[in-house]
This record gives C-alpha cells, sequence and structure tokens, in this order.
C-alpha cells in the first residue's frame, strides 16, 4: 500500500475557522490501496445513533463576519516536490467530508492532493460534494449532479456558485443530512479562503437562490459551532494508505475537544491476530467551543511489517462507550 504524508508546512492556527492544530501540506499523492475498517470497540452496537441533532446553519445579517469571530482560518496549503522524479507535487487543499460518530453524522477534514487542469478551489469543492475521500469511512450526502462552479473571495464574503438541481431538498434526505451537507462546503470553502470565518454566498447555477437542499440560503451563511458540527477528534497525520518504515518514529497529528483533553491513539494489527500492538495518551483539549491540536509519537522497532489500523478517541466519563473516533489504515514496512 502506498500513501499520502502529511508534512508539517504550515503555520499553527490559534483561533480559526479551523480547529487550531499544526496543519500540514500532502507530499504525495496515490490510488488504491487497502480501505479495511475493524474497530478495536464498539460504538452504538449495530448502527450509530443519530443522538444529536446538527444546529441548525446560522445566517449573517449583514453579510459580513460577527465582531466577536474567532479568528483566522488555515493558511492555503503549500505545497513540496516529493522527489527528484516528481518535482512537481500537487496542489494541497483541505476537503470537509461526512462521517459517523456515536451523536451522529458530523464532519472530518481532510487533506487531497491533486493536479488536474480545475482550479485548487474546484477540485476540492467537487471533491467535498462528491465524497470522494481517501478514507473509506467518510461521505457525502449530496445528490450525484451536484458541482461546483465560480468561486470568488472578497475581504469579507466568499461567493460560491453550486450546481445541479439543488433548490429543494430531495426524498430520502433528512433535514439534518441537507444542513450538514451544506455545512460541509460553506467549511471547506472557508478552508480554501485560509483568511477568516467570513460568510459563504451560496449561488444556483450561476443566480441568487432563496435555499440549497431546502435550507435557506437568500442570505450569506456563516459555519455553525464546532462542537455541533465537527466530530470532536480529526486525525490530520497520517493520511489513508501511508507506507511507514519500522525504523523511523511514527507521528501522529490531529486534533480533539475530550473529557478532560484526553485522546487515546492506539495502534491495531490487522492480519493475523489482531492485536494492539501500541497505544499512546495526549492532552488536547476541552470545554471551549472548539477543537485543540494533540500530537503522540511511536517508536515501531518491535513491530512487525503488515496492515495496522491508527485509531484516535476521545474520553467518555459516562461509560456508555461514546466515543469520538478518526482512523488510519497503514502499512508498516521494515
Amino acid at each position: 500500500m502506498t500513501g499520502i504524508r502529511i508534512q508539517e508546512l504550515l503555520r499553527e492556527v490559534a483561533d480559526g475557522v479551523e480547529p487550531g492544530d499544526r496543519l500540514g501540506a500532502i507530499r504525495a499523492a496515490t490510488s488504491g490501496g487497502r480501505r479495511t475498517r475493524r474497530g478495536w470497540w464498539a460504538v452504538g452496537g449495530v448502527g450509530l445513533v443519530a443522538a444529536s441533532v446538527v444546529t441548525a446553519i446560522a445566517l449573517s445579517t449583514g453579510g459580513t463576519p460577527a465582531g466577536d469571530d474567532p479568528g483566522p482560518a488555515e493558511p492555503a496549503p503549500t505545497a513540496t516536490p516529493t522527489s527528484a522524479a516528481d518535482p512537481a507535487c500537487c496542489r494541497v487543499v483541505p476537503v470537509y467530508f461526512v462521517g459517523d460518530t456515536p451523536d451522529g453524522p458530523r464532519l472530518f477534514r481532510e487533506f487531497q492532493s491533486g493536479d488536474g487542469p480545475e482550479s485548487a478551489e474546484t477540485f476540492a469543492l467537487d471533491a467535498a460534494l462528491r465524497g470522494t475521500a481517501q478514507d473509506p469511512d467518510y461521505r457525502s450526502s449530496w445528490p450525484s449532479d451536484a458541482s461546483a462552479g465560480a468561486f470568488l473571495m472578497a475581504p469579507d464574503l466568499i461567493t460560491l456558485t453550486l450546481m445541479g438541481d439543488l433548490h429543494d431538498r430531495p426524498s430520502g434526505m433528512s433535514a439534518t443530512d441537507a444542513q450538514l451537507a451544506v455545512e460541509q462546503v460553506v467549511r471547506t470553502a472557508q478552508a480554501l479562503y485560509g483568511q477568516g470565518r467570513v460568510p459563504v454566498r451560496l449561488l444556483l447555477d450561476d443566480a441568487p437562490t432563496d435555499q440549497v437542499l431546502g435550507v435557506p440560503a437568500s442570505e450569506p451563511l456563516a459555519a455553525g459551532s464546532d462542537l455541533e458540527v465537527l466530530a470532536h477528534v480529526s486525525v490530520s497525520d497520517p493520511s489513508e494508505g501511508l507506507v511507514v518504515d519500522n525504523d523511523e518514529p511514527f507521528v501522529v497529528r490531529g486534533v480533539g475537544n475530550s473529557f478532560e483533553g484526553n485522546i487515546v491513539t492506539r495502534i491495531q494489527r490487522l492480519e493475523g491476530a489482531e492485536e494492539i500492538v501500541a497505544e499512546e495518551p495526549a492532552i488536547a483539549g476541552t470545554y471551549e467551543d472548539r477543537l485543540f491540536p494533540f500530537e503522540v509519537t511511536f517508536d515501531l522497532t518491535a513491530v512487525p511489517p503488515g496492515e495496522y489500523l491508527v485509531t484516535s478517541r476521545t474520553d467518555d466519563p459516562t461509560g456508555e462507550d461514546r466515543f469520538h473516533t478518526d482512523t488510519r489504515g497503514i502499512t508498516v514496512v521494515g
């Protein structure tokens, strides 16, 4: 399995629209790879319980951010060459996708790279709309005909055109799923903009609209509460499918918000005896309406080559096993 390595090429963000972790750029892109998911704990039995409804997307009153805006968003990722044979590593973009948690569907962020003819903004937004995530646990609720059009940025407003039959909520889509889908493109657009949590005006086929997927959109939209919209743990590094040399330190980075800030990361072997081969705790943060950075380093010298699952998990003091988790499949080589 080959994979994508996220490196620390961007400055740390303190209080932005993106969680304040040390974000990275992707060094190399790949296709294929194992897409297995085998959890080391159960969450909610057969299905995840949608115990909370995603907060409705707030409308800005004047088309500009509120005065108590939490601060700048992440800067646009900057890619670097991966090797002499591949001197032009591609653009790197943050994309939001939907994933399951014990509190219902939430958003997870993934970094993607590509070098196609379309703009970076179109590349990222089309990935969000189509659900083309590297991680098989992520998806999108948007209709299959949805695509991104023009993307315009001003100091206090992003204007995004969406293409497709997107005015009404499709049959079978819940109001919560529609709201989260709109939040997905709002946050992806804000992350691409990288200059603050500015509102996003949505157009349909280049024309103003009163709603998108049945969600009111006559005014520019603001992102909702982080803790109501985002998964409470999200892995930034490694990316899905990474090949890891067991002679080198293996670093896991991400963001989370957990009881007393506790985030635990485990590495589980997926072949033969599915044993947990390593575990490291970290302290992120809690109480505030945002996610906090965490980082742990593993010594894999005693870990044999094979397929492994990296899982970061929040704490749950209730004893009900309502853990938020994020996972990445990796291949360890000697």
